[in-house]
């Protein structure tokens, strides 16, 4: 039986993506999506997506080493130049639970996806699309509808994130009321 790509990655978090190859003997670049490097190390099997060609495989990383601002990776089976260049474009997907639970406080990004948000009298703002990271702080983006809205994740807008009940609550920010 097929699975549809929604059943595929569901309860999967995207962590990098296969660039380019290096060398000659089928190695391939990696460029992870995550602030978190020490997570390469513990890669194993991974379900590797090219939304471009809807194609996907279940990927073995057999070594991994840091080079500059990527990874090099060398997946089993893959041994040649050519065979590596099949999976340039494929982003690598892990399961949630492969990450560190996040301690209170704290939040990946994927736990703040799908989130209703709620001001401060108890109306729904919308659900969080996307998260920005600005460099001082990040910004959840929140949609109901055809609007957009921005908030950043500071104490002074955001008061409470239950993660588990997927529930944001927020003080609506000065120019936006």
């Amino acid at each position: 039986m097929m699975k549809r790509v929604e059943e595929l990655l569901k309860d999967k978090v995207a962590l990098g993506v296969l660039s380019n190859t290096h060398g000659l003997k089928g190695d391939l670049k990696l460029h992870l999506f995550t602030n978190m490097p020490e997570l390469v190390s513990k890669l194993t099997e991974v379900v590797a997506y090219n939304e471009s060609q809807k194609k996907f495989a279940y990927i073995r990383i057999e070594t991994s080493r840091k080079a500059h601002d990527y990874y090099i990776v060398h997946i089993a089976g893959v041994n040649t130049i050519s065979e590596a260049e099949k999976l340039k474009g494929f982003v690598l997907y892990v399961d949630k639970s492969f990450f560190p639970k996040s301690k209170d406080g704290e939040y990946y990004f994927f736990e703040l996806f799908d989130c209703e948000v709620i001001d401060e009298n108890g109306n729904s703002v919308g659900i969080v699309e996307d998260v920005i990271e600005t460099g001082n702080n990040d910004v959840i983006v929140v949609k109901k509808g055809k609007e957009e809205v921005l908030i950043p994740v500071i104490e002074r807008y955001v008061t409470k994130i239950d993660k588990e009940a997927k529930k944001i609550h927020v003080k609506m920010p000065e120019w936006l009321e």
